[in-house]
């Protein structure tokens, strides 16, 4: 089983206006894991960031909006760039 370190906590908004907050952890430096522990909604994605920006590798089958993708990965990258020694994402 994979030891996952904590990087941030943060909100995202869905598009029905509900908000998420929880932390996102990492196991590798390369997927991030964003889990939802404001309410009771059952929500969680896994992300990576490619060339081109951040996707959705994980997680429940449904496809989530780029938007909240996004907006996940735009915490992420603004804790690593105010913490670059813990910035070892390798883009493909």
């Amino acid at each position: 089983m994979a030891t996952y370190k904590y990087i941030i906590d943060t909100e995202a908004k869905l598009p029905n206006g509900e908000f998420l907050k929880g932390p996102i952890t990492t196991a590798d430096d390369k997927t991030y894991l964003f889990v939802n522990k404001f309410s009771s909604l059952d929500f969680y994605l896994e992300m990576k960031k490619g060339k081109d920006g951040w996707y959705q590798s994980g997680g429940p089958e449904i496809q989530h909006p780029q938007t909240m993708v996004d907006e996940l990965g735009y915490h992420i990258d603004k804790f690593l760039i105010k913490n670059p020694v813990l910035n070892k994402t390798d883009l493909p």
